[in-house]
């Protein structure tokens, strides 16, 4: 379990240094003065990224595609865009200032004890390991 959990923290370090710190550069470059909208520019450009990967690019984004994860959707019975975007849209507290870094390590011992992480309880979704095209873990 241990290893599961270091891999899904590495695909989303993955994923918030290929989108997210890309975006808060290039939005901090526009809006000079005005850091805090570019911040909440680049958590939305994160959210919309992750919503698009997990239902368009068979559960994967750039960060579990590395990791040879994805994210089993086969749970719901419908509306799999709302509870993707209500599983992206939990990751946004993780940016708050006071509560982000408690939150974060909470949700890695969550992840050590279940083998799922907050943002697969809200979104009803699970994070299997896929390797060549099979699922793994269930």
């Amino acid at each position: 379990m241990k290893r599961y959990t270091i891999v899904r923290a590495l695909a989303a370090v993955i994923d918030v240094i290929i989108i997210y710190v890309p975006s808060v550069v290039l939005f901090n470059t526009f809006l000079v003065h005005q850091t805090r909208y570019a911040d909440l520019m680049a958590q939305a450009i994160f959210v919309l990224y992750n919503i698009v990967a997990v239902t368009g690019f068979h559960g994967q984004t750039i960060g579990k595609y590395f990791a040879r994860l994805r994210v089993d959707t086969s749970q719901l019975m419908s509306q799999h865009t709302f509870f993707a975007g209500m599983r992206e849209v939990a990751k946004l507290l993780y940016f708050t200032p006071i509560i982000g870094v408690p939150l974060i390590g909470i949700n890695i011992l969550v992840c050590l004890m279940t083998g799922k992480m907050l943002e697969d309880y809200i979104g009803q979704t699970t994070v299997v390991i896929n390797l060549n095209g099979r699922v793994i873990k269930q």
